[in-house]
């Protein structure tokens, strides 16, 4: 059948290969990586008992920035795992992070994020709103290039 329509299609002067049915692709836009965006808000992050035992995640800053808002909630688990505070279905995770204070050093700052998500109408996924930091410190060190 397509042997027959492609031999029609040759016959009647119009061939696949003629410049007239050549696709012409479209200029692509240049390539723009989601950029890091964070805000500090130590009141938004509430006192909890034996905080400061909580084991964390020992990760580097680069990790951290690819989660930008967006970002689908199930691509954080294997970043930075699941939440450390035991939240379960919610809109906030809160973590618990180390990042090392020099490459090869076994010296590490604590710093706790929280990340905020919010369902965008018409979509299943719930996808990342906004990142926020109890410290900024901590938001400086991630922000800086690495």
């Amino acid at each position: 059948m397509k042997t027959k329509f492609f031999a029609a299609l040759c016959l009647s002067g119009v061939c696949l290969t003629s410049p007239a049915l050549a696709i012409e692709e479209a200029p692509q836009p240049a390539s723009t990586a989601p950029t890091y965006q964070a805000t500090v808000d130590p009141a938004a992050f509430r006192p909890v008992v034996l905080e400061h035992k909580k084991l964390g995640v020992t990760t580097t800053p680069a990790t951290i920035r690819l989660i930008t808002p967006g970002v689908d909630k199930f691509s954080i688990y294997p970043l930075i795992g699941a939440p450390h505070f035991a939240e379960g279905i919610t809109r906030r995770w809160n973590y618990v992070l180390f990042f090392p204070v020099a490459p090869g050093s076994t010296e590490r700052v604590r710093c706790r994020m929280e990340i905020r998500f919010e369902r965008p109408r018409g979509h299943y996924s719930v996808v990342v709103s906004e990142v926020v930091w109890q410290e900024q410190s901590c938001a400086d060190r991630v922000a800086a290039a690495s």
